[in-house]
């Protein structure tokens, strides 16, 4: 679901702002952790990994997803803790540890003022700054992260500290790196079949980043068909595999061949929605751990690792559909042979490692509705009444009158659990899901279905917008609940049931590498070092 920043240049659909229950949370006590400290530190993040999912398949996993929960500290409540439940947030939220509503990064993308009308401002576009090699291309960098992250926390406490983010996406690359200027930060861009970086990190590519796209990524040119690896005895662990709601409706079952369903797209663009896209990021981490020498001497390092397939093909296909459990199998064998990686290279008691995702996602409305449980896609007659909301508050010169009249009529609405006026979400609030929507909120950056009209408001869980496949961007806990797993030398194993949140990662991160972090953060320690 990535745009496509260079040829193609799609803009991202901004998802409505919406919210969940649990918004507050107590602050946990710290785990003791007694070791000597890291001397790099990976953040794994999985695009669209809702915790459960690692329960659903665990017996099947035998790489990196048993090895972290068998050998982490695994705290199982973990949540994002803001509505808006999409890529771009999660990712700046684990590298600031504050809500959105402080670190401005509110969605994938969002509108802003602009004299008389708006404008659409995508997370990491920046037109001060080019993509590397790529004429044309529209720059990227975290302009509009508005606090700093754990990687500038880093190279400021230990200027020796090197700072390395890969993805399958660009905001999945650049948001973990924050503002860490010097850093190789680098996403694969399926429009042109290679890994790029941008001049706010660095002018030029490092010869070991030129050789690795012309040699490694072309490696993988030959992979026009995915099928499914697992054994026939697991398939019935997944939803079948010729479902009408999955993908285009046609192309809905294995093998997925690029012979079938090119279509229009190159073949990268076609092959980056694939499992093998992880595969190749995971081998650019590994390429980097070689050619930087990360954790190789006494200042410690970052190495920020987002695979981006899982969101791909959720979208496509739905969580519990074959393709997502046949990704995530390869991915836990990939992740497995990582790790075993970072034992041989880094060492095995130097490195730590902590896996979380950026959102959630929900089971499409039919598996819902098979289950007994309400599932609902948005019909097209829905859409035009919402628009005709909108159209009608635009049409009233009142802005406080209309927004009030807007969310009164969006309340009484079947699809529709709850609105708020923007005046409403500026004063305390005691209801969760308030609370969770004023933390996706950031002045003069609206991107919620009415947040121009001054309305904020949720649709009923089970909802979702298209017609197949399945999404996020909901405030409730199957798009908020996800992985947050510690593992490392002296990090005692532990189902943690403790409430913790996204928000915790980059003071736990930070203290576990013995570097100082802000003290306004809304994150806390989970894991206190003893040294």
């Amino acid at each position: 679901m990535s745009a496509k920043r260079f040829l193609i240049g799609c803009a991202l659909t901004a998802l409505a702002t919406v919210a969940l229950s649990c918004a507050s949370r107590p602050a946990p006590e710290p785990a003791t952790v007694s070791s000597a400290r890291p001397s790099l530190v990976v953040l794994v993040v999985v695009d669209q990994l809702r915790a459960d999912l690692l329960d659903r398949y665990g017996d099947l996993f035998t790489g990196g997803f048993r090895r972290l929960r068998t050998q982490g500290h695994s705290f199982v409540n973990a949540a994002h803790d803001h509505a808006v439940t999409v890529t771009a947030a999660g990712h700046a939220t684990l590298a600031t540890g504050v809500y959105p509503s402080r670190h401005g990064v509110i969605s994938n993308l969002w509108l802003e003022k602009s004299g008389d009308g708006w404008v659409p401002v995508e997370n990491i576009d920046d037109t001060t700054v080019k993509i590397v090699g790529v004429a044309g291309a529209r720059g990227a960098s975290p302009v509009h992260l508005m606090r700093s992250g754990f990687a500038e926390w880093l190279v400021s406490a230990s200027p020796r500290s090197k700072v390395a983010s890969v993805s399958g996406k660009d905001r999945g690359a650049i948001q973990p790196a924050a503002h860490a200027r010097g850093a190789y930060v680098y996403w694969f861009e399926g429009a042109l079949g290679r890994f790029v970086t941008s001049t706010y990190y660095r002018k030029s590519d490092p010869q070991w980043v030129t050789d690795f796209n012309a040699t490694q990524v072309q490696r993988h040119s030959g992979e026009g068909s995915w099928d499914f690896s697992g054994s026939p005895a697991t398939k019935s662990r997944s939803d079948g595999d010729t479902l009408d709601y999955e993908a285009d409706g046609v192309h809905t079952f294995f093998p997925h061949t690029y012979a079938d369903e090119k279509g229009a797209a190159t073949f990268w663009v076609w092959w980056e929605n694939t499992p093998f896209v992880d595969a190749l990021t995971l081998e650019m981490a590994e390429q980097m751990v070689t050619s930087l020498e990360l954790g190789r001497d006494d200042a410690p390092d970052f190495l920020n690792v987002s695979v981006s397939a899982t969101d791909r093909i959720g979208h496509r296909f739905g969580p519990l559909s074959r393709e997502q459990m046949d990704n995530l199998l390869r991915l836990d064998r990939e992740l497995g042979e990582f790790f075993e990686f970072l034992d041989r290279t880094v060492g095995k008691d130097r490195w730590t490692v902590a896996l979380s995702a950026d959102h959630g996602v929900l089971d499409s409305p039919e598996d819902l509705v098979a289950r007994g449980e309400y599932g609902h896609r948005l019909t097209v007659a829905e859409n035009k009444t919402l628009d005709s909301l909108r159209a009608r508050a635009d049409s009233n010169r009142d802005r406080r009158a209309a927004a009030r009249d807007l969310a009164a009529a969006l309340k009484k609405l079947p699809i529709v659990a709850d609105a708020w006026t923007k005046e409403e979400l500026a004063r305390p609030q005691q209801d969760s899901f308030a609370v969770l929507a004023q933390r996706s909120m950031f002045p003069g950056r609206e991107a919620g279905r009415f947040s121009r009209q001054g309305v904020e408001f949720r649709y009923r869980p089970g909802i979702y917008g298209a017609p197949r496949g399945s999404g996020h961007g909901q405030p409730y806990w199957y798009d908020r609940h996800v992985p947050l797993i510690f593992m490392g030398p002296g990090i005692a194993p532990a189902q943690d049931p403790s409430r913790a949140a996204t928000v915790d990662f980059a003071p736990t991160a930070a203290s576990l590498i013995g570097i100082p972090y802000p003290s306004d953060l809304d994150g806390k320690v989970l894991l206190n070092a003893s040294r």
